[in-house]
């Protein structure tokens, strides 16, 4: 049939539920936009609060314009710097820089984009981590030498420092470490997890901005296993909100695993005093921490293969060293706060070794 034998109330009514759907369309996109705008101001008005209530201006150093925090207490010699995880800041060393300050200098510090420092667009690698740490402790009036500290993603960066800068390190300790070649060691289905939630902070860095982050308390899942007070997680939140921690933690992320899947080479230390630290648990408590989706994607039997390999790679960074020592701690991957002690035990045993 034809469109002219079709009667006029049909098309009257073809093209009213047309323009019906038009309208529609529109208001679904004006809302949108809406929503948006106002989750960007949302954001904004909450960054900017959060930021004058936490943010400790009298520690922020600048390193090359970019404005870093550096918090150091205490004196003596060494001075013991402490280097966190990945996607962390140096709130992780609650529990320990007091303690350490009451026998020697401490300094902890905030990376790029994470914590209270100002971010970059750049990924940076454990070489430019460790680079951008010398410049902070020169601007910031630390002299070496330094005895490192290093949790997780934290002792690539520290033994990264040392390679660049081995006279002025002259002892570690390493906090359930990562290995420059864990990638390549693990099982493949454990590596496709790791990237899993990598891919999770790009969400983070795509959304934060205009406020879906926050309003869905997207970080107060991830620090649920996170083993702090609910009075000490508010200001861990609080920088975990800002509108460029998502993106910094993201390429943090994205940089370590494409890191940890080439061969890298694992640089000797020598006679240095050397303590590492490893976390006990075992395969089922380290699977029963995972997520329920990403729980979906292993087995406890694939979680068994990782700590071995965890094992094997944790006595190669003890064998770093001729004095290396390996402790294996009743602890979760946390170490300085699940067992505060036991890492404070290990940063004075190394300092009573180094020579004054």
């Amino acid at each position: 049939m034809s469109s002219d034998n079709i009667p006029v109330e049909k098309k009257r009514k073809g093209a009213g539920c047309l323009r019906w759907l038009g309208w529609a369309a529109m208001g679904a996109l004006i809302l949108l936009l809406g929503l948006i705008v106002v989750g960007a101001i949302y954001q904004a008005i909450a960054s900017e609060k959060e930021s004058k209530t936490y943010k400790p201006l009298d520690q922020m150093v600048d390193v090359d314009g970019l404005q870093m925090r550096l918090d150091c207490r205490g004196s003596g010699n060494p001075t013991v710097v402490l280097e966190t995880g990945a996607g962390m800041y140096s709130i992780a060393w609650l529990r320990i820089q007091d303690d350490v300050a009451k026998f020697t200098r401490v300094c902890s510090y905030d990376r790029a984009g994470l914590g209270w420092s100002d971010g970059v667009r750049e990924t940076l690698p454990p070489e430019r981590i460790a680079e951008m740490l010398h410049a902070l402790l020169e601007k910031g009036g630390e002299k070496p030498p330094y005895l490192m500290v290093g949790h997780s993603l934290g002792g690539i960066y520290v033994r990264a420092f040392e390679r660049l800068y081995p006279e002025d390190v002259v002892g570690m300790v390493l906090v359930d470490s990562s290995h420059e070649n864990q990638n390549q060691l693990f099982p493949p289905e454990f590596v496709k997890v790791e990237t899993m939630q990598a891919a999770a902070f790009q969400f983070c860095q795509a959304t934060a901005p205009f406020g879906f982050v926050r309003a869905v308390k997207m970080m107060d899942a991830f620090t649920v296993a996170f083993p702090v007070t609910e009075e000490e997680k508010v200001p861990l939140l609080a920088a975990m909100y800002r509108t460029g921690y998502c993106g910094a933690a993201a390429r943090e992320a994205g940089m370590f695993t494409a890191y940890a899947s080439q061969p890298n080479d694992l640089t000797r230390l020598g006679d240095m005093p050397l303590i590492v630290l490893t976390s006990g648990y075992d395969a089922q408590e380290k699977y029963d921490e995972l997520p329920p989706y990403f729980q979906s994607q292993v087995t406890v039997d694939v979680m068994q293969q990782e700590v071995d390999a965890w094992e094997a790679m944790q006595e190669e960074l003890a064998g770093l060293s001729t004095r290396g020592k390996r402790i294996v701690v009743e602890s979760g991957h946390n170490i300085q706060l699940d067992s505060p002690q036991v890492v404070l035990d290990a940063i004075r045993e190394v300092f009573d070794q180094v020579p004054k």
